[in-house]
This record gives C-alpha cells, sequence and structure tokens, in this order.
C-alpha cells in the first residue's frame, strides 16, 4: 500500500494524507529547510536529536528527480509579501496609488542618451520566458517560476553605454538598490520581468529584476530607475550565505501513522543556486550511514526537484535526513528531517 504525506508550505501542514503528485507536477512554495520534524527549526545534520530514534542502517528506496517542476505563480507573490519577506530586495512596500498608466522606468547615467520608458511599451517589447530560481541567500526561502520580461540588455542598448561604464544598479522609488558588474548582468542576460507565470505584478509594483544563478537580494522590486556608472573598484556579487549552500528540503509532513508494509513517498528539492547538485543522500539512523543517490546529471540552471519511496519494513519512530552534495564538494551545513510512526 502506498501511502503520502501532506505538503509543507510555509511551515505548515496542507492536506495530510493526500497523495503527492508524480514527476513534473506542480510544486507548493518554498518549505522550512532542516525541520527537525516536531516544530523545533533547523538541527546541525551532523548532530543526533536528543528523542531516541529507531534506526534504519543504509536506508534503501526507489529515487527520481525532475528539474521541470515549478512553484505555482500565487505561492510566488505570496513569496513577494508579508509570508517571507526575505527572499526579494526590498520586499515590504507597495506605491501609493501609483497605476499601470503613471509606470515609467528611467533609463540613464553613463550614457548617450538618457529616456523614459513606461511598462506598456515594455511590454510591447520582444519578451523573453525562462525558467528560473528566486533563491534567499540567507534563509532557506526558494522558488522556481517560469517568468516573462524584456531583457536589460535591450533596455540598455536603447540609451547607448558609454564606454567607461562597469556598473549597474536597478533602483526602486525610495532609491534602493544594490551595484553590479555591468558585464555580470549581460552576461547572465538578466530581465526586468513583469509576468510570473499567467499573472502580472500588481499596479504599484509592476517590473521586477530576475537574475539566474544570484541570490534574491539583487531582484529589486518595483523598478524604477536602471543606471550606468563608473566604478573604481567592480562591486563583487555575493552567494548564499555558507549555512545555505546546497539547501535541501522535505516537502512532506506526517498525517497518520504508518503501518508495516506501506510504501511511503517523500518529496523535496535540493539546490545550490548555480552550482551543481551531484548527490541527493538519505539516512535513517542518525547520520551514521548515508545512502547516496546520483543527480549528476542535471543542470545547475534549475532545483532538483526529487522522489523517494521507501517501505516500512518494521514498527517505530523514525526519523529520515536528507542532505545535498555539490559538484565542488559542499555537503549541505543543514539536514532536511521528518519523523514519523510505523505500526503493526
Amino acid at each position: 500500500m502506498k501511502r503520502s504525506f501532506g505538503l509543507k508550505v510555509l511551515g505548515c501542514t496542507v492536506g495530510a494524507g493526500m497523495v503527492i503528485g508524480g514527476l513534473g507536477s506542480v510544486a507548493p512554495t518554498f518549505a522550512v529547510a532542516s525541520d527537525d520534524g516536531e516544530g523545533r527549526g533547523p538541527i546541525d545534520v551532523w548532530q543526533r536529536a536528543a528523542v531516541d530514534y529507531d534506526k534504519v542502517a543504509e536506508v534503501a528506496g526507489t529515487f527520481t528527480f525532475t528539474q521541470d517542476t515549478l512553484t505555482p505563480a500565487d505561492d510566488v507573490f505570496n513569496l513577494f509579501g508579508t509570508a517571507a519577506t526575505t527572499i526579494c530586495a526590498k520586499p515590504a512596500y507597495a506605491f501609493d496609488g501609483v497605476t499601470r498608466e503613471e509606470y515609467y522606468v528611467n533609463v540613464g547615467g553613463l550614457v548617450e542618451k538618457a529616456y523614459s520608458i513606461g511598462v506598456d511599451e515594455i511590454e510591447r517589447m520582444e519578451s523573453e520566458m525562462k525558467e528560473m530560481r528566486c533563491t534567499c541567500g540567507m534563509s532557506p526561502a526558494i522558488a522556481m517560476a517560469s517568468v516573462t520580461g524584456v531583457k536589460v540588455s535591450d533596455l540598455v542598448e536603447m540609451a547607448g553605454v558609454s564606454e567607461e561604464a562597469n556598473t549597474i544598479t536597478f533602483k526602486d522609488k525610495d532609491g534602493y538598490g544594490l551595484p553590479m558588474p555591468l558585464s555580470y548582468v549581460m552576461d547572465k542576460e538578466a530581465l526586468l520581468v513583469y509576468r510570473i507565470g499567467d499573472k502580472a505584478f500588481s499596479d504599484g509594483e509592476r517590473l521586477q529584476v530576475w537574475i539566474p544563478d544570484t541570490v534574491a537580494k539583487y531582484f529589486t522590486r518595483a523598478v524604477t530607475d536602471i543606471e550606468l556608472s563608473v566604478s573604481d573598484e567592480v562591486p563583487e556579487v555575493q552567494g548564499p550565505d555558507a549555512d545555505q549552500r546546497a539547501k535541501v528540503s522535505i516537502m512532506n509532513t506526517v498525517g497518520d501513522a504508518f503501518k508495516v508494509g506501506d510504501l511511503l513517498s517523500f518529496e523535496g528539492y535540493a539546490d545550490d543556486c548555480g552550482t551543481k547538485v551531484v548527490a541527493v543522500e538519505f539516512s535513517m539512523d542518525g547520520g551514521e550511514t548515508w545512502t547516496s543517490f546520483d543527480t549528476s546529471e542535471s543542470n545547475a540552471e534549475d532545483w532538483v526537484y526529487w522522489h523517494f519511496d521507501y517501505v516500512a519494513e518494521a514498527s517505530g519512530t523514525f526519523k529520515l535526513d536528507v542532505r545535498a552534495v555539490t559538484e565542488d564538494g559542499t555537503v549541505s551545513p543543514l539536514a532536511s528531517s521528518t519523523v514519523f510512526e510505523v505500526e503493526e
């Protein structure tokens, strides 16, 4: 008998006992990584929990993964609001009384011809649609979305960039923005995004910059200015904090107890913001042994959305730990865990 868990959204249980979708299904938004299964928050992957769980050495199961699972648009927008205010640059405000017709972006600085362009005109330009992650560099928050926008390079070229310019800054109405190397933004083919999935931003926040393989603090919201400048020292683009490398999360929470012989289905994601995840590993003996599954055929541009099926062979209280390994040898500093009961 196949048994599943409920999906975990923002640390909450949704539909405990529901059947989990198959490969390519639409995933919910992010879960809280490194949950110890009992609501106590993060645990270190190499530290044993105080609870004396039953152990299964070298846990065996069936593993598959896909990279085309997307976060629903409504859940991505939820990340931009009060539910997870850390995921995107300057997320907590909205324009007061600014309508679509009044929304303009100014392109200026070290350019031949500064100009302003309205959101309607931007949407009439040649558009690009990409699947791209938005991942916080300081927390477990992450989403994988289909976004539509225009290339930043197209907007910049319309102004004629000075040869001296080496820095670009996307600013909101309050002047907030982080300077970035112009070459980096061009090479990454950054987009000025106006739609996520089939949904547009609200009137106050019509445009947001998205940059592949870049943490979300650079994803300035409600962009009003694109400024080209010259810096004596070209600013360095920062990656995720060390403890947010090789992010991994189990998206399941536990409903009722399971029975011996049940096939338990787990699912979740692994990601390292532009570095390939080459393995996802599972342990049911507190990290004494790990069973590794190869994901080296994955690409670094999309998250690894994995499925793991395990047959319950004995009764007891068990804890499943999951971690990821990247191609540069980084192992998840924080494991993701879930605790479940198996009855005779």
